[in-house]
């Protein structure tokens, strides 16, 4: 009885282990046919390849998937190209900035381009390659967060500099204050864990004095009221001196060009990428300014409050 119920034991374990190899087989399977699937759909998305900078006359823009847009310089600047699309011009001009290279192509009068990867290729007429633009990276450079402490009904907010970079070592702090009575409020700026600048002031702005901060350093600064938990602030940084003079001789190249739609669009996007965030902010609201229609700036305004 006891070698017939081993036996039973044994065969009921070697059932149950099969069942657990056929079980394990199947959830393989699965596994591996999602993965297959996945990679399938990873491969048919299309890849960005560039945004349009500029649209000058008459162009229409195919996609991928067969859809066709006439393109309107009033509603499709900064649209997204995909590898793929082909973009015709009767007559004027089309301008894409590629996301892998700084170029642009230009696809002129009774011209054709094909999105490839990093790359505009003529499939009828000429499209000419543009040296100069600065076409959007994957992320910016040291992008740093700005911080507020304050108490349920604040009455002060710190304005600029705020989460950017700056290129004057003797910068204009300022600050909006709404608080009640008193406007004296205590100014401090704080590099790691030193106060190397403090002072107080009834107005709303504040120049920091020369030879307070230094190349190559952050800074934090505090606009207290005096208040309780009304304090508000905000993080900047300097890039070395070198790095300053490279980038202002840049931004001067830039603004000299600044009547070509495609330049005064990499001159946004080169700011950005700097973390020059607020002459960024001031230069979107300028462009949202001259198209109001254009739905890609007015969500990058408010990407980049």
């Amino acid at each position: 009885m006891y070698g017939y119920m081993r036996g039973m034991g044994e065969d009921l374990f070697r059932g149950k282990e099969n069942d657990m190899k056929k079980l394990s087989r199947a959830l393989l399977f699965i596994f591996c046919a999602a993965v297959v699937f996945a990679g399938a759909g990873k491969v048919s998305a299309a890849v960005q390849a560039g945004y349009i900078f500029d649209i000058q006359g008459t162009a229409e823009l195919k996609s991928a998937e067969g859809r066709t847009i006439t393109l309107k310089r009033s509603e499709h600047i900064l649209y997204a190209v995909k590898e793929g699309d082909r973009i015709s011009v009767q007559k004027g001009r089309v301008v894409i900035a590629s996301l892998k290279e700084s170029k642009g192509y230009e696809i002129g009068d009774n011209s054709e381009g094909l999105a490839k990867p990093g790359r505009m290729v003529a499939v009828r007429g000429k499209v000419s390659e543009l040296t100069g633009l600065h076409a959007p990276s994957n992320g910016s450079s040291g992008s740093m967060g700005g911080f507020v402490v304050r108490g349920v009904r604040p009455c002060i907010r710190a304005i600029s500099p705020v989460s950017t970079t700056i290129l004057d070592p003797a910068p204009v702090l300022s600050w909006e204050n709404r608080c009640p009575g008193d406007r004296k409020v205590t100014v401090k700026i704080i590099s790691g864990d030193t106060v190397v600048f403090s002072a107080e002031s009834e107005a709303s702005s504040l120049k920091v004095p020369g030879k307070i901060l230094s190349y190559g350093k952050e800074y934090r600064w505090i606009v207290d009221s005096g208040k309780v938990n009304n304090v508000s602030g905000g993080v900047f940084s300097l890039p070395s001196r070198a790095q300053a003079e490279e980038l202002a001789g840049r931004m001067t190249a830039f603004t000299e060009r600044r009547d070509d739609l495609s330049f005064r669009l990499s001159y946004v996007f080169f700011l950005i990428d700097n973390n020059l965030n607020e002459l960024a902010r001031a230069e979107v609201k300028s462009l949202k300014a001259d198209f109001p229609d254009n739905e890609h700036l007015r969500k990058m305004e408010e990407d980049m409050r």
